[in-house]
Order: structure tokens, then C-alpha cells, then sequence
């Protein structure tokens, strides 16, 4: 039950690739540590659109895209849950969480690169929040190494290789905009990345807000 659970999550590439990781540093039997990614990885989170207000959505023959919006409360309440301290969830709450959906649909391997993303606005650039940030802020905030390591495998991966069907999911963390935003993200295509980059651009995505401080 808890592979078919997983499998059907769209991060099930990430949680694989991290369950191999887990089983080769820390000694820990597949068992023990898919149990370990069922209670830590966004599980219920990532890729339901049934929860969010509003999501945004690009399909073509070659790849499904989706973004899901995530209010404070629902991010403060996911990592709550999960036992983050309180100077963490202040953190977590003043930023902007999108969750994204990808797979692959095409017969070539493509590429994810989050440099390669743009997040802008008819007023400025959005300033996206990376993993080496988060990194730096959980350190100088002395966060546990396990809320760290929680926090890291909900997060996109800032690059990785899609092949043919493989899906990838996780959230995107920006500085809050009050604006409506374009997200742009350029895919590099092909064994070695010397194919047709591949573009997909959603247009007026908005941070999600709580219901009580929506206009």
C-alpha cells in the first residue's frame, strides 16, 4: 500500500532517488526508509489540485505542467505538522509556495534547470527563494538537521534529468507578490541537451493568500 501511495505521487522519481540515498548512508533497509519518506516527503500536498483554490495548467505532446498555489496557513500547518519550531513556521510563513507538477510526455529526456525559470511581473522580476538560501537561513536560525532535511525533499530539485514519463514534483518558494506574475520555465531537450529548448510559459499566477486576508 504505502509503493502505491508513493508511486502515484508525482514526485515518486524524487522519493525513489532519495530512498536509495537513505539506504546507502544511513544503513537503513528500502522498508525503513520509504516509512521514513511517508511521514516527511509532501505527500498529501504535492499535485492535489482538489485542495487549491486555483491552479494553473500546461499540457502539449511533449509535457504536463501544473502549479498549485499554497497559502501560509496550509504551508504553516504541513510543517507543523512534521514538528518544525516555531522560528521556523514564521519563516516558511513570509514566503510564497507553489507547488509544481511536471512530467515528461515526450520520447526524449528533458531537462530541469530552475536557473533557467523567470517569475516577473508587469512591475519587477520576482525574486525566487533557493535551496542554498533556505540552507542559509535554517543554519543561521540553528534549525534541526531533521527539519532541514524534511524541508530540503519537498522543495523542486534545482536540476535533474526527466526521462521519457518520468514525472518530478515540489514546491517553488518566491518573495510574496501582491502583483499578478508570469512564471516562465525553459526545459533543454535531448541526451545532450542539444535538442529544441522547450518553453512553457502561465501567465497572471498569483501567491496565494488566507481566506481572511483575501480582498
Amino acid at each position: 500500500m504505502i509503493i502505491t501511495i508513493i508511486k502515484n505521487n508525482p514526485c515518486f522519481g524524487n522519493i525513489m532517488r532519495t530512498i536509495h540515498l537513505l539506504s546507502r548512508r544511513y544503513g537503513a533497509g528500502p522498508i525503513k526508509a520509504i516509512t521514513i519518506l511517508t511521514l516527511i516527503t509532501a505527500v498529501d500536498n504535492i499535485g492535489i489540485a482538489a485542495e487549491a483554490e486555483k491552479n494553473y495548467k500546461f499540457e502539449n505532446k511533449l509535457i504536463k505542467f501544473a502549479l498549485f498555489p499554497r497559502t501560509p496557513e496550509q504551508m504553516a500547518a504541513f510543517y507543523e505538522g512534521r514538528d518544525f519550531p516555531k522560528k521556523a513556521i514564521n519563516v516558511i510563513r513570509n514566503a510564497c509556495f507553489i507547488t509544481a507538477g511536471i512530467r515528461n510526455l515526450g520520447n526524449q529526456k528533458i531537462w530541469l534547470n530552475l536557473i533557467q525559470w523567470r517569475f516577473y511581473s508587469t512591475e519587477d522580476e520576482i525574486t525566487r527563494i533557493n535551496r542554498q538560501k533556505w540552507v542559509q537561513d535554517w543554519q543561521r536560525l540553528d534549525i534541526p538537521l531533521a527539519s532541514q532535511a524534511t524541508f530540503g525533499w519537498t522543495l523542486l530539485p534545482e536540476t535533474r534529468d526527466l526521462h521519457q514519463h518520468e514525472p518530478v514534483g515540489g514546491n517553488i518558494t518566491l518573495l510574496p507578490s501582491e502583483h499578478p506574475f508570469t512564471v516562465e520555465a525553459i526545459f533543454e531537450t535531448g541526451e545532450q541537451k542539444n535538442g529544441k529548448p522547450l518553453t512553457v510559459k502561465i501567465e497572471n499566477v498569483r501567491c496565494a493568500q488566507n481566506k481572511e486576508n483575501t480582498p
